[in-house]
């Protein structure tokens, strides 16, 4: 089991041959063939593919928000996705979504706390006090008592960040969570996200279509064919850690970036002729 310095760490995902058929009663659309994927524990890793090629459904069944058709995913060696059972979403399993969905009528502190409280995991005094912490670590010590109607989309998509991690999950699920920002923003927030996961060592599931963004932040990189998705290549990503936006003009990152590039394109090409034939 991997460890750091608090102990051992867990989120192992292990994706095993599956398959995800819509409508398996009519359309029949084949989204997953196959597909097997290990995340180890502690690790960021980042799924980058195709538009439509899978990339959430396969997100979504780690989630529990809907099962598969065939094979299994296991979180630390326990089936919580088949073809017969699904565990629900849970504490454990915490999703950031691109249009994130923070309560508008709670101050971001009372946003962040929220979770814990009502689950009863902690004291009022305890999410405060590491909701306090959590927004120090994001930069986001100033803003405590704003509300989300008051803050940047910059500093609503950290808030939603501490607003998970306080639940202390096993896995972190990241859907295109910055695919709105623009790029100086969206820089800012992925160094703070980087800063607060070098401490906390979460296993990190991330889709984006941003090829850039999956260098930086992942230490690897799962590129998906077009649908049906599998996999079709892996590119680890050796860059140190702590990381900072130094590392976009290094030799290396130009050469990895070029790898992961001719590999997405190749499947979008095969996904935009699929089209064209669809259409035709």
């Amino acid at each position: 089991m991997t460890m750091n310095n608090n102990g051992p760490i867990e989120g192992r995902i292990s994706i095993k041959n599956v398959s995800k058929i819509y409508d398996p009663d009519g359309a029949k659309v084949l989204a997953v063939d196959d597909c097997s994927l290990e995340i180890q524990p502690g690790e960021f890793c980042v799924i980058v593919g195709p538009s439509g090629c899978g990339k959430t459904t396969l997100l979504n069944a780690v989630a529990g928000f809907h099962s598969i058709s065939s094979g299994s995913i296991e979180l630390d060696g326990r089936a919580i996705c088949t073809a017969s059972h699904t565990e629900p979403p849970s504490a454990e399993r915490i999703v950031v979504f691109q249009n994130g969905a923070l309560f508008p009528w709670l101050s971001v502190l009372d946003n962040i706390t929220f979770g814990p409280e009502a689950q009863g995991k902690m004291t009022r005094g305890e999410a405060v006090s590491r909701a306090r912490e959590l927004l120090a670590e994001l930069g986001l010590a100033p803003i405590a008592e704003r509300y989300p109607g008051e803050i940047s989309s910059g500093m609503k998509r950290r808030v939603e960040i501490a607003r998970a991690l306080i639940n202390d999950p096993k896995v972190l699920l990241l859907d295109e969570p910055f695919r709105a920002m623009d790029a100086l923003t969206k820089g800012v927030v992925q160094e703070f996200l980087l800063r607060v996961l070098d401490k906390m060592r979460k296993s990190v599931l991330f889709i984006t279509h941003d090829l850039e963004e999956a260098l930086f932040l992942g230490d690897r990189v799962v590129v998906m064919t077009t649908r049906p998705a599998q996999v079709k290549k892996t590119i680890m990503v050796d860059f140190p850690r702590p990381r900072t936006y130094r590392v976009r003009s290094s030799q290396r990152y130009l050469e990895l970036k070029e790898q992961v590039f001719e590999a997405v394109h190749e499947e979008a090409r095969k996904a935009f002729e699929a089209g064209e034939r669809e259409m035709a």
